[in-house]
């Protein structure tokens, strides 16, 4: 009697990473949500950053859940891109790669507790949060342009570009949170994040639908 055969197909591994990604990427935004509703008397969503859930015990979990889940999609997106052998220019992966350092250190280092408050950790926590939300959409253009010369991926190129416009207009928002304090920075980082978790999924989609 011979063995069983557990490979997976090219095709159905990259339909269960792209499930996979797709999940967890939702499963962040979820954690985000319910954070912004759960405790919103101890950071105000509408003023205060997302990363100000990691400076109180009860949230701290949560908040290090939402970067780990969204490590682990775009962990899982990356193998799914290299199963489909996604045209992916060497200047786009070093931007996915710096987001991804980004995503990580901006766990690691916790933001200042107060704008008046300026310490090592909270400046490279700071610095690092504008190199998450410039990296991300600044990749998908640079792979939305890669796509466009491909056979077979044109129609990808225009659904990664489309999502890297958004996630460029909603990061320079929030830039200009920093420097206007009348704009509700927390709001618009949440916005921003969301848009840079949205392209997460537009290339997924666009991965899923080379591999039909």
């Amino acid at each position: 009697m011979g063995g069983v055969n557990l490979t997976l197909r090219p095709a159905a591994r990259t339909d269960l990473l792209v499930r996979c990604a797709i999940g967890t990427v939702i499963a962040a935004q979820a954690v985000v949500t319910v954070l912004s509703l759960t405790f919103s008397r101890e950071v105000n969503p509408i003023r205060d950053p997302v990363s100000d859930y990691a400076l109180h015990r009860a949230s701290r979990a949560w908040f290090a859940l939402a970067v780990l889940l969204a490590l682990a999609g775009a962990g899982a997106l990356a193998l799914a891109a290299r199963v489909v052998a996604m045209p992916v220019s060497a200047g786009a992966a070093v931007l996915f790669g710096l987001w991804a350092i980004a995503l990580v250190t901006v766990l690691v280092f916790r933001g200042n507790a107060s704008a008046a408050e300026a310490t090592v950790h909270g400046e490279v926590h700071r610095v690092a949060g504008a190199v998450l939300f410039g990296t991300l959409p600044s990749a998908s253009v640079s792979l939305s342009r890669q796509l466009l010369v491909h056979c077979g991926w044109e129609r990808a190129s225009v659904r990664v570009r489309t999502g890297a416009v958004i996630g460029l207009v909603t990061a320079f928002l929030f830039g200009a949170a920093q420097f206007v304090p009348a704009l509700p920075q927390g709001l618009l980082e949440r916005i921003a994040l969301l848009a840079e978790l949205a392209i997460l999924v537009t290339v997924a989609r666009a991965i899923q639908g080379a591999a039909k």
